[in-house]
C-alpha cells in the first residue's frame, strides 16, 4: 500500500503540474493573440481638422462638442488638431485611451491632448507607466517609450498623453490636441496616426488599434 500510494500521489502530481503549465501556456497564447487582434472586433472611424486658432471652439463644436465655445481655446503659437472618433464593437469594462502621433516624425511623435469630450461630458488625459508595454508590442508606436535623459533618469516622452474615454459597445469622441511649440506646421492630417488603446480596470494595456487619419475634406 505504501509503494503504490506514493506511486499514485507522484501521478496526481505530475498530472496536476501539466495541467498547470498547459493552462499557463494556454493563457499565453490568448494573450499573444489579444496584443495581435484585440483591436479587430472594434470598429473605429476618425475624422480630423486643422483649423485656425480663432476657429478651434467652433470646430470642436461642429464636431458634437456642447458648449465648445467656453470650453476649448485655440493657441495661437501652438496648432491644434481637433478629432472626431467614433467606434462600434463589444462594450467592455474599463477605457479606451486614444494617442495621436505625427507620423511625419521617425518614430511617429506622441502629439500632447489638451482637452476631450464624449457623452458624459469633459474627459481628462493622462499618462500611466503602463503604457510602456504599447513601445514594446507595436514598432508604430516606438515614439511612446520612455527615454533617458542625459543625467541618467528614465522620463517618458515630452509630450505624452491620451484622452480617455468609456469602453462603450457604440460611442464617439471629440478631442483636441496641440502639435506643439517646435513642430512645423501641417496642412494634410492623413500625416497623423490614431493609436486606440484599451486598458482594463486594472489599469494593464491589453491591445492598441492603429487607425489612420483621412485626408480633409475640401
Amino acid at each position: 500500500m505504501g509503494r503504490h500510494g506514493a506511486r499514485l500521489r507522484w501521478v496526481v502530481a505530475l498530472v496536476s503540474v501539466t495541467v498547470a503549465v498547459l493552462a499557463t501556456v494556454d493563457r499565453f497564447v490568448e494573450r499573444e493573440r489579444e496584443w495581435a487582434g484585440g483591436g479587430d472586433q472594434v470598429a473605429v472611424t476618425v475624422e480630423a481638422r486643422l483649423p485656425e486658432p480663432d476657429q478651434v471652439p467652433a470646430t470642436a463644436a461642429a464636431l458634437g462638442w456642447p458648449d465648445a465655445e467656453n470650453q476649448v481655446r485655440g493657441d495661437p503659437e501652438n496648432q491644434s488638431v481637433v478629432l472626431r472618433l467614433r467606434w462600434s464593437g463589444p462594450s467592455r469594462v474599463g477605457r479606451y485611451q486614444v494617442i495621436l502621433l505625427d507620423g511625419r516624425d521617425t518614430p511617429a511623435r506622441v502629439v500632447r491632448p489638451y482637452a476631450g469630450w464624449d457623452a458624459a461630458g469633459g474627459t481628462g488625459y493622462n499618462w500611466a507607466g503602463t503604457y510602456e508595454v504599447l513601445a514594446e508590442r507595436y514598432s508604430w508606436l516606438a515614439g511612446t517609450a520612455s527615454r533617458v535623459t542625459p543625467d541618467g533618469s528614465v522620463t517618458a516622452p515630452p509630450d505624452a498623453g491620451a484622452v480617455g474615454t468609456r469602453a462603450l459597445g457604440d460611442g464617439s469622441l471629440v478631442a483636441v490636441f496641440r502639435l506643439g511649440p517646435r513642430a512645423l506646421p501641417l496642412d494634410d492630417p492623413s500625416r497623423l496616426v490614431v493609436a486606440f488603446c484599451y486598458v482594463d480596470p486594472d489599469g494593464d494595456v491589453r491591445w492598441a488599434k492603429q487607425v489612420l487619419v483621412p485626408p480633409a475634406h475640401d
